[in-house]
């Protein structure tokens, strides 16, 4: 009896099906397909634009008020085309799926997972401003991480069972041995002592463990010059930005302020997004910087995010003091490498991908995309004459962006 060889179309299909079972950050995430290339096929460099919805202020009284709709949205470029490149026979093409997935598939399809996964928490590192713990220092208190949902509460986070924490495995350790004694329910006690790691559905959030968390390296200098001076002209009383540009200089010598660095400003304080009043008994403005930054006595720009938005629809700032000349606090300044765990909201991040061309003249190529798993992924096989060999490559194209990075925390370990 002859063998019935896998088709192209099994093999892509299975292969979506085990990115989207190896995918950790990625699947705590929004996820978008854009179905305007399944036509044509995507090249890197292609843009999407993820629509943001529309804030509004209200108005009390009777007398009608209305208010400009701007929906703003957050372009989504597919910068990253990934490939694993292997080779598999017509012998293993006569194999069960099963086991064609264990031995072949699952393999190459882990690396393209991690390397999605690695260049998200990238990403997300860069683009969180909020930050609970302390730096080269794994926490062991709950409170840290309750701390972090606050955080995501007051920036008007739902609570509707989207949250996770995204952890390294070292500070995932401290974790659970540290809570091994707490008063909580036998059943996730058990859990968490036969996985070793906190439980899915754990202190309101979904825990994950993930080993591509990456680290922070934090600007380096000394304590002389934690006092800085900041003035920024250039903040929004109406309308929506990502970043603002403020202008920071030292007291003397100079600093380095690092792309992940978190800084805070005196006298500006963060709101809630809905009723726009400073929260937490008037805490200070996170901003993340965005580009390394060398700081002197004569002033740098430094780009930093979330903008600074004083009033208006978008408003998430109040200044309850003068801006002028205010001292600028790093979050750390000891040059501290700290591995940077993520708890977000599924909206706080996207990753968008699309349809790759498919090529002619091959053995085989085809490609399998799901609008609902937000994922596509591609397969070519291809015979080669100068060295008689049949190689393959599996391919996906994505790009990542903050949608909403105030739905996320950064806890430093």
């Amino acid at each position: 009896m002859s063998n019935n060889l896998l088709t192209i179309s099994m093999i892509t299909n299975e292969a979506l099906m085990v990115l989207e079972n190896e995918l950790v950050f990625s699947d705590t995430i929004t996820r978008e397909y854009d179905d305007q290339f399944a036509v044509t096929g995507a090249k890197i460099g292609a843009t999407l634009n993820v629509r943001r919805p529309a804030r509004f202020i209200g108005t009390t009284g009777p007398a009608l008020n209305v208010e400009d709709f701007n929906e703003t949205s957050v372009p989504v470029t597919l910068t990253t085309q990934f490939h694993v490149d292997t080779q598999f026979t017509t012998q293993d093409l006569a194999l069960s799926l099963d086991m064609f997935s264990d031995r072949v598939l699952k393999p190459a399809v882990a690396a393209v997972a991690n390397k999605i996964d690695y260049d998200g928490l990238v990403m997300a590192k860069n683009s969180t401003a909020n930050i609970v713990g302390t730096a080269g220092t794994p926490p062991t208190s709950l409170l840290t991480y309750l701390n972090a949902g606050a955080y995501l509460d007051s920036e008007a986070a739902p609570r509707d069972g989207k949250r996770s924490m995204v952890i390294e495995p070292f500070t995932g350790a401290t974790i659970v041995d540290s809570l091994k004694g707490l008063f909580v329910p036998n059943d996730k006690i058990g859990e968490q002592y036969k996985r070793g790691m906190m439980g899915r559905d754990s202190a309101g959030m979904n825990w994950r463990m993930d080993q591509n968390v990456v680290p922070q390296t934090f600007g380096n200098y000394t304590a002389a010059l934690q006092t800085n001076t900041a003035t920024f002209t250039g903040s929004l009383t109406s309308g929506w930005a990502q970043t603002s540009t403020i202008t920071i200089a030292t007291g003397s010598g100079s600093a380095t302020l690092n792309q992940g660095d978190v800084i805070q400003i005196a006298g500006v304080y963060a709101v809630n997004p809905q009723n726009r009043q400073a929260y937490g008994g008037n805490k200070l403005r996170n901003f993340v910087v965005t580009s390394q930054a060398t700081v002197t006595t004569g002033g740098v720009s430094v780009t930093v995010s979330p903008a600074i938005i004083t009033a208006g629809q978008f408003q998430n700032v109040t200044v309850l003091s003068t801006a002028s000349n205010a001292v600028v606090t790093p979050f750390a300044n000891s040059g501290q490498v700290s591995p940077q765990n993520i708890m977000c909201h599924r909206n706080a991040f996207t990753l968008a991908t699309a349809d790759l061309e498919l090529p002619d003249g091959v053995h085989f190529a085809g490609r399998a995309s799901d609008k609902e798993l937000g994922l596509s992924m591609r397969v070519v096989r291809q015979y080669t004459i100068n060295n008689d060999s049949i190689p393959t490559r599996i391919d996906v194209l994505y790009g990542w962006a903050p949608l909403y990075p105030e739905l996320a925390c950064r806890v430093a370990a």
